[in-house]
């Protein structure tokens, strides 16, 4: 019979302590129910001890007073602050982080210590709720901006009182870098909005831009077609003059026709490269594309510039390697870019040598024009390559558009093309580059294998 009721005893201790409702859980059972079970498991086992009535009491007291000291170790440890209240809303206990946070309250109602409030806090207080058996979960935010998150649980006092036991875990930090990260999600999303606008706005205006330039370009087609004719017509009537089929003309009416000649030449030139712009941009360049040799582009170009260096007494110098893999390209738009450098070069030059020169790296060839002329002002360096820009120490005349097409040309090749001066080699006058894509295929065959010097013209 005493091993009966021990074993009930230890089956409903079991059952306060680890059973479903969190409050028998939670270590704060009441004394006297322990003190009770305890007793009840003493009478029982006190035959097996052989201890009186009195000491085993005493024995169990001291237990229960070890057990409760121990949970309240554990309360006073605790970050989060720990209050009972009960019924009347009076608080029955609070732990020292509840006490830091509030202020010792103990015997207090809970709205007016807590919340500073003359009576209850009404429909949002959770007592209610808790009280009648339900666990809740809520924020509390106090007119100082402190902010807490809040869990209620049921619990029954010492004697048996229905009571809230609550924990506070002040979490303002976390809810002001919640705030703040509203904002900042809030500032961006606005700031997208206006960069997007900003955006459509720039679009239209480019698109505005595009259009007038495309009837821009076609109006310059059209214009220069037009010209070419009558320009055509008239450099043949100035050269049959000239030749004598009109008749014989003095030596100052010569000099005059020649001077309108060149000015036709001119212009005829002027006209030619607003037509190249066009074509280009239209992507022409690209039908007129297939696999070429570049090194048969270079010596065409240099061949027909020959005479020119010879006239100013250029030293036109030419280096290519063995052989060089073929490209994929328009040969008569590469002979155009390659022939623009070097005339430049011998143009801009009163004296020394002008070297062409071709490389191949990794994934490109590269062509190179070097010269010892006067060079390109560094302010002038970054607009080189845009429509109709002559640099400021240029006294020639020109169309302004050569290294403007010769850029669009490289470009639609796949390439890049720059300019360096001084020349970072010689230290004086400039360098021009520009690169191609090479294609897989044979070696360029139509170089000499066997050229023992790089070719000299004067």
């Amino acid at each position: 019979m005493r091993f009966l009721l021990l074993l009930i005893g230890v089956c409903v201790w079991l059952w306060f302590a680890f059973g479903p409702n969190p409050v028998l859980r939670s270590g704060f059972f009441h004394e006297g129910f322990a003190v009770m079970l305890l007793i009840m498991v003493g009478s029982v086992a006190r035959p097996f001890t052989g201890g009186n009535e009195a000491e085993w009491i005493r024995y169990l007291e001291e237990l229960v007073r070890s057990e409760r000291d121990r949970v309240m170790a554990i309360l006073n440890s605790m970050e989060e602050g720990v209050v009972i209240i009960d019924l009347d809303r009076k608080i029955r206990f609070m732990n020292p982080s509840m006490v830091r946070e509030f202020g010792d309250g103990v015997g207090l109602h809970c709205y007016r210590h807590l919340r500073g409030l003359d009576e209850p806090c009404g429909e949002i207080c959770r007592l209610p709720n808790v009280i009648r058996g339900k666990n809740e979960r809520w924020e509390y935010i106090f007119p100082d901006g402190r902010t807490y998150d809040v869990i209620g649980s049921p619990f029954a006092d010492l004697d048996q009182v229905p009571c809230m036991l609550a924990t506070f875990r002040n979490i303002t930090q976390r809810k002001q870098a919640e705030i703040e990260l509203v904002k900042l999600n809030q500032l961006k999303s606005d700031l997208l909005s206006q960069k997007t606008r900003e955006l459509e706005e720039i679009s239209r205006e480019v698109a505005k831009l595009e259009e007038q330039e495309r009837r821009f370009v076609r109006f310059l087609r059209v214009v220069a077609h037009d010209l070419q004719s009558p320009l055509a017509a008239t450099q043949t009537c100035l050269w049959d003059i000239l030749d004598g089929y009109c008749g014989k003309i003095t030596d100052e009416q010569r000099d005059m026709l020649e001077r309108s000649s060149r000015r036709i030449d001119g212009l005829s030139t002027l006209i030619g490269d607003l037509l190249d712009i066009p074509r280009i941009e239209a992507g022409q360049i690209v039908h007129e594309m297939k696999e070429t040799s570049l090194s048969e582009v270079i010596e065409r170009s240099v061949d027909e510039l020959s005479n020119l260096a010879k006239e100013k007494g250029i030293t036109l110098k030419v280096e290519l390697p063995q052989s060089l893999p073929r490209i994929h390209g328009s040969s008569i738009r590469l002979q155009q870019v390659v022939r623009n450098l070097i005339s430049n070069a011998i143009k801009y030059s009163r004296e020394g040598t002008v070297l062409v020169r071709a490389t191949e790296d990794e994934g490109d060839l590269r062509v190179e024009v070097i010269d010892s002329g006067i060079g390109i002002l560094p302010e002038d360096l970054p607009l080189l390559f845009t429509d109709f820009f002559r640099g400021k120490n240029v006294e020639t005349r020109g169309t302004g558009l050569g290294l403007s097409i010769s850029k669009r040309i490289v470009e639609a090749h796949g390439g890049r093309i720059w300019a360096e001066s001084p020349c970072p080699e010689t230290g004086k006058g400039s360098k021009f580059s520009f690169t191609l894509p090479k294609v897989a295929g044979p070696q360029d065959s139509s170089v000499n294998q066997n050229r023992p010097e790089p070719r000299l013209s004067k």
